[in-house]
């Protein structure tokens, strides 16, 4: 039997956004839509595990908002 591997994506809680670690260099740490991610790498869903994380976008939105108050 072969041993299945699982790959750990970090996942934005907020947008739902996945980091995209590939080595290619035009989309390397960028983050991106879910369906992208497993399109463009071949995915199924018993090889992939989410870890809860924030994209640069949605941090920097929360740090301001945490900064400046909600109007």
């Amino acid at each position: 039997m072969s041993e299945l591997t699982t790959e750990t994506i970090p996942m934005c809680e907020l947008c739902r956004r996945v980091c995209d670690r590939s080595k290619d260099s035009t989309h390397s740490n960028a983050w991106t839509q879910l369906h992208t991610y497993v399109t463009r790498h071949r995915l199924q869903a018993r090889h992939v595990a989410f870890s809860p994380s924030y994209c640069h976008d949605c941090l920097n939105g929360y740090a301001l908002a945490a900064t400046y108050g909600n109007p």
